[in-house]
């Protein structure tokens, strides 16, 4: 950068600036942003994925027996959730471009955390279903919201780092949501064990809400912890990467587009199939454990280990793609190796070999997500576009919910071998999408390099260019 650059941008800001003072000011901005936005945001969802999978917690601990829940009942309480968690994700990331995510994302915490406290008084089968379909509908907006929001904050290459770390609370909350079990259910009180595991993990989710809404702020246009000389130079880092704008309207033509783009199903597809290893390690690892011989209390503390090698993992993936920019390559490396682990699991009898490869499954199933996350980020452009498809790739992380609450069946106690190799298919598919991905990006790079189409946004009017989204002339995709 030359000591003076003219610096202008779509979103209203030109002037003179110089270029030491403006990596300066980017800086700043940089670490307030993540200041006020990543703290409260990894927290919550920590708790938010502890409040969606203390169910599978809460059974070891002898909820199951003390509701007399038998045969599947115990799977469909699981899926119930997902039923509204896959149709209310794209509502949500609407109401949250209306409203703000200051306001729209404690909300929802606070409501599901109510619910979640509500379980530890459910007396049936059927009040636990009815309490966990209306959880769905709360925790729906979390994760696509989170995703969208980050799309207004930082360019492409800043999101990565962000959005893995994010992620990484899911697999971090793993880790201490057994041993976080396993002391609650030994508290003596006038409760059972697993009311006090619902109780006392939704009242730290309320506290979190707070505190989010008071650190949280909307758009960086609207944001009051920053300075305007910082404000300015952000908006025009994030012009000059095409950032998502506040001031831009929802456009419902931009809704059809998104749906209609093959390539928006193939994130959601991979998602998806990521997904159902990583809900299933979740809900399903202290069950699978204890399969294993171990008691009830040393299964919950167990079922750390393979969290923590995912936590490692997706830490992991903050930094792949600042070493080596190929999304899809990393997708497929990480899925042929979770297929290989769940082969192992799914055919060996030594309950040590399949404890370590459980550890080394989670390993490779953990990147997958937030990679295939920031590559749709990435790629996809237009504000309601980019939106939607958020919503839609997270929303397919709903429908692994619901299917992968019913590949460990009771039947196939105690190795499972069904779920085993129903998640080893999946990885095989996340190997397939990428690659075909991967070679259709390639393809329509090259098309527009050899098309060689001189591209003025600035003879376009707004809306126009808005609706184009990542089919302007000038955009090229990362693959």
């Amino acid at each position: 950068m030359s000591t003076k650059d003219v610096k202008s941008s779509e979103r209203g800001v030109s002037e003179v600036v110089d270029g030491a003072e403006e990596q300066r000011l980017r800086g700043s901005y940089l670490r307030k942003a993540d200041l006020h936005l990543l703290p409260p945001a990894f927290a919550m969802y920590f708790f938010a994925i502890i409040d969606r999978n203390n169910i599978g917690n809460a059974k070891v601990a002898g909820m199951d027996v003390e509701l007399g829940l038998h045969g599947e009942q115990f799977n469909w309480i699981v899926s119930a959730f997902f039923f509204t968690y896959i149709f209310f994700e794209i509502p949500s990331n609407i109401i949250l471009k209306r409203v703000g995510a200051r306001i729209w994302l404690p909300f929802i915490a606070i409501c599901w955390s109510i619910l979640v406290a509500l379980m530890a008084a459910a007396k049936s089968y059927g009040s636990l279903v009815a309490v966990r379909v209306l959880l769905g509908v709360f925790e729906a907006g979390y994760v696509p919201g989170f995703i969208y929001l980050t799309s207004f904050w930082y360019t492409k290459r800043q999101q990565a780092p962000r959005i893995a770390l994010f992620f990484s609370a899911g697999v971090f909350a793993g880790i201490w949501a057994g041993p976080l079990a396993a002391r609650l259910q030994e508290i003596d009180g006038s409760l059972m064990g697993y009311q006090y595991i619902f109780i006392i993990e939704a009242s730290i989710t309320v506290a979190l809400a707070v505190i989010m809404a008071i650190m949280l702020q909307n758009y960086p246009e609207t944001a009051t912890f920053l300075t305007e000389d910082e404000r300015a130079a952000a908006l025009r880092m994030l012009a000059n990467d095409k950032a998502l704008s506040y001031n831009t309207d929802y456009r419902p033509r931009q809704v059809f587009r998104a749906l209609s783009d093959w390539t928006i199903w193939g994130y959601a597809i991979i998602f998806w199939a990521a997904a159902t290893g990583g809900a299933t390690q979740a809900i399903f690892g202290p069950t699978l454990i204890k399969a294993m011989g171990y008691t009830s209390t040393r299964a919950q503390v167990l079922s750390a280990a393979p969290s923590a090698c995912g936590f490692a993992s997706q830490i992991l993936s903050m930094f792949l793609p600042r070493i080596y920019p190929r999304f899809s390559v990393w997708i497929m490396m990480f899925s042929a190796a979770a297929c290989a682990f769940y082969a192992v699991i799914a055919t060996v009898e030594n309950i040590h070999v399949r404890f370590a490869f459980l550890c080394l499954s989670n390993f490779a199933l953990s990147p997958n997500m937030p990679l295939v996350s920031i590559w749709m980020s990435n790629n996809v452009m237009g504000v309601t576009k980019k939106g939607v498809a958020s919503a839609v790739t997270v929303m397919l992380g709903g429908v692994a919910g619901l299917i992968g609450s019913h590949i460990y069946r009771g039947k196939d106690f105690p190795q499972y071998r069904f779920g085993h190799i129903f998640v080893c298919v999946c990885n095989a598919v996340i190997f397939v999408v990428a690659l075909a991905l991967n070679l259709y990006f390639r393809y329509e790079n090259r098309r527009r390099d050899s098309q060689n189409e001189d591209f003025d946004p600035s003879a376009l009017s707004k809306d126009e260019v808005e609706d184009m989204c990542d089919k302007r002339p000038d955009h090229r995709y990362t693959w």
